[in-house]
């Protein structure tokens, strides 16, 4: 489990930290890239714009410039058919507007505000210090959802026939000078900053675009991630974890079982000896150990050799198996010696159990050597003493039964619980 959990922990960071990085770069990607596309609408809006003014200016103002002595037609100005024209494309798609904005105007309409007229004075000053160059000036107009970037270009005088309407009032046809008036729009000079073009395009579209795009991209690594993490689970539970388990277990097995007897060994039955102790004392119940060992062991192997002695420990092993409950534990405690833990069993009840494994062993021969008997010794745990004290307990026991005869069972001497007596005065006795 611990590899597991320092896996999916190190996978998760290294994922954090790819999703974050690949999220912050993506998102400003998108977010370039939404940039690029509005920029480049509007450069097309512009030129747009230009195209309109110039086929004004060399197919519609010739054709109509005389109509204009009787009744000024402002279809012939060129920035008028643009602005015009344009605005019929804002119906259909909001936001975007072009517009021709100037310090002193002729229309009242096209009078520069006060953001416009910083502008220009911002494009005036760029173009007199580039005079060959073409100055553009962009930027981010607006907030929220009304937020749009601008491109900017000066209206510079450099055609001489534009001073014909703009430059002395008394040179202007007279049809303008009635609808206008003199206040503005004259007085203009070649080289002249006068003025802007200005095309806004809306940021929302492409912005939002670029959002479900980063969204959808997010959620695809999320999802991506999500399998790879499952798939490499299962991959790390097939091929590491369980037969890491299984190795494991296995040596689990070979580190606490006898190989001969498949019984525990006698590391693993003073670990379980610890652990019902403990819990014994909670609970307060009673807790036995019974040592027994095969009588006159070492004449069965020098009579009928070792392997017979192996036959009889094995057998012996199943024997005592046979007669224990699932929570009772049976051990190899060393050469022909067992030991058996019997959890909540006062001491009568372990004598029964010590005896029907004596009568078990004796009674029923062993396949070539025998009959065979075992002496035992039984002890029940104070709730005071150690795991060595109440063994030593039984295994004076057990050479008790020796003495007796073999073949026999023997309780162990109850050991004296030690108190202490409180005296009138407080102390200790």
């Amino acid at each position: 489990m611990m590899l597991r959990l320092k896996f999916n922990l190190v996978l998760a960071a290294i994922f954090v930290f790819s999703l974050v990085g690949a999220g912050l770069y993506y998102y400003r990607f998108l977010e370039q890239s939404a940039f690029d596309d509005v920029h480049h609408d509007s450069q097309v809006m512009m030129e747009t714009a230009l195209a309109i003014r110039s086929y004004t200016t060399d197919q519609i103002k010739p054709h109509l410039d005389p109509l204009n002595a009787d009744q000024f037609l402002p279809q012939t100005v060129p920035a008028f058919a643009a602005v015009e024209t344009l605005r019929r494309l804002a119906g259909r798609y909001p936001g975007y507007e072009y517009r021709e904005a100037a310090l002193d105007a002729t229309n009242p309409r096209d009078r520069a505000n006060s953001w416009e007229a910083e502008l220009i004075e911002q494009l005036a000053t760029a173009a007199a210090r580039s005079p060959r160059d073409e100055v553009e000036v962009s930027g981010v107009y607006g907030s929220g959802i009304a937020r749009s970037l601008y491109v900017a270009r000066p209206i510079t005088i450099t055609d001489p026939s534009c001073l014909t309407c703009h430059g002395e009032p008394a040179n202007a046809p007279a049809s303008m000078v009635k609808v206008y008036g003199q206040q503005g729009g004259y007085g203009w000079q070649l080289g002249q900053t006068i003025g802007m073009q200005i095309v806004k395009v809306p940021m929302l579209y492409p912005l939002e675009k670029a959002r479900h795009t980063f969204n959808s991209f997010m959620i695809s690594l999320l999802i991506i991630f999500g399998l790879m993490f499952l798939g490499l689970n299962l991959a790390l539970s097939a091929m590491v974890i369980e037969p890491m388990a299984r190795l494991n277990r296995r040596l689990e097995t070979l580190a606490t079982t006898d190989f001969l007897t498949d019984l525990v060994n006698r590391r693993r039955f003073f670990e379980r000896l610890a652990s019902e102790m403990a819990e014994a004392r909670v609970r307060n119940t009673s807790l036995s150990v019974v040592m027994f060992d095969l009588d006159f062991f070492k004449r069965i192997n020098d009579t009928f050799g070792h392997d017979s002695g192996d036959k009889v420990l094995k057998h012996t092993a199943v024997r005592v198996r046979e007669l224990l409950r699932s929570s009772d534990c049976a051990a190899r405690f060393g050469g022909e010696e067992f030991m058996i833990l019997l959890r909540e069993t006062p001491i009568d009840a372990a004598m029964a159990v010590a005896e029907a494994v004596r009568a078990k062993i004796a009674d029923v021969p062993f396949e070539i050597v025998g009959t065979v008997s075992a002496s035992f010794g039984v002890a029940t745990w104070n709730h005071q003493e150690d795991a060595h004290a109440l063994i030593n307990r039984a295994d004076r026991a057990l050479y008790q039964a020796k003495d007796r005869g073999r073949n026999t069972v023997v309780r162990a001497v109850d050991t004296p619980v030690r108190r202490m007596l409180v005296s009138e005065d407080g102390g200790g006795i």
